[in-house]
């Protein structure tokens, strides 16, 4: 490591100056690292807001790019961040200058002349010399994605996904099942399986706005963002985390929020999530099929010793392997060697 130059991250969000990721890094690699941001992270919901997030994701890293020689080590938190700093160099022919890591690596197949497109776009980018390394918070992607693009796996690197510990939220029981993300989710296998039921259901989702007719027993909220969100999972009784593609990459940040708070999880048994869920002993994992889904529902509501023995696990196994200190200190060592 250059220790004469700063290093950087890139992230789409705000962080406080609280935020420990910066400080570890300094800690672990012996240097001086800052954080730039652009938050775009609210730029969903119509065409309008997409197109502002994709100009953001193109010009953001350029402005970066300019200034690359002031860096030795640059982190796109942020993967598109990462990525078009990668694309701007080689559309560019620059000589590479800096040591690039791309976080949370997702790649999704498309279908159509769209699909094509993008897959050449992707291309173009992580088979290009810019990028020294992946991060992917599941193991299986390392094989996949090195599959897919036709690099070595060694690229790819498996660290477990971290989340900080939730203070300050009151833990209750209001008895509904409740889901959340906007990623790769499935909700209307959950609506479908839940909709003539006595299971009440509370789904917090901006881009879900499927029409539930007189389905009483479900509602669904497209305004429910933060601390908001995290107050409902807090007083639901369980949590299910319903997944489309099953090699993608999706749901791990809430099923570990949801462990932080000693709520079991349901999930759709996907290569992302195994890494994350022990089947039976920190939540269930379930094929997308309605018999699947209630009959564990209904163990979780009649159960009282199993439900217990379930939530103490997840929040057990939350506090051992997946805080959000422990991602920051794998990532570093990550960098370092």
């Amino acid at each position: 490591m250059n220790v004469d130059k700063k290093n950087i991250v890139l992230v789409d969000f705000d962080k406080d100056e609280k935020w420990s990721f910066p400080k570890t890094l300094e800690s672990v690699t012996h240097a001086e690292w800052e954080t730039k941001r652009h938050v775009t992270n609210h730029f969903h919901g119509g065409l309008l807001p997409n197109l502002l997030r994709f100009f953001w994701y193109f010009f953001f890293p350029l402005i970066i790019l300019i200034r690359r020689k002031q860096y030795d080590k640059v982190i796109g938190w942020q993967q598109f961040y990462g990525l078009n700093f990668a694309f701007w160099s080689r559309f560019l022919g620059l000589k590479k200058v800096n040591d690039l890591t791309v976080m949370t690596f997702i790649y999704k197949k498309k279908g159509g002349l769209k699909g094509k497109l993008y897959h050449k776009y992707m291309s173009y980018i992580v088979t290009s010399k810019y990028i020294d390394r992946f991060i992917c918070f599941a193991k299986e992607e390392c094989h996949y994605y090195s599959d897919i693009f036709g690099i070595d796996e060694s690229k790819f690197i498996y660290v477990p996904l971290g989340h900080p510990m939730l203070t300050d939220i009151q833990i209750a029981d209001d008895g509904y099942i409740f889901s959340t993300g906007r990623s790769n989710r499935d909700y209307d296998f959950l609506v479908n399986s839940l909709k003539n039921t006595n299971f009440k259901l509370i789904i917090a989702c901006d881009t879900y706005y499927a029409s539930h007719g007189n389905e009483l027993n479900i509602n669904v909220l497209n305004k429910c963002y933060g601390n908001d969100m995290l107050s409902l999972m807090a007083k639901c009784h369980c949590v299910v985390v319903p997944l489309k593609n099953l090699k993608m990459s999706s749901g791990q940040l809430v099923v570990l929020q949801a462990m932080s708070l000693g709520k079991p999880v349901i999930c759709t048994d996907a290569d992302g999530i195994r890494d994350y869920v022990i089947n039976g002993s920190t939540g269930f994992l379930i094929d997308n099929v309605e018999e699947q889904l209630l009959a564990v529902l209904n163990e979780l509501y009649v159960d009282a010793k199993k439900y217990t023995e379930l939530s103490n696990n997840a929040k057990e196994c939350y506090l051992s392997h997946f805080t959000e200190d422990a991602m920051y200190e794998r990532i570093a060592n990550t960098l370092k060697c």
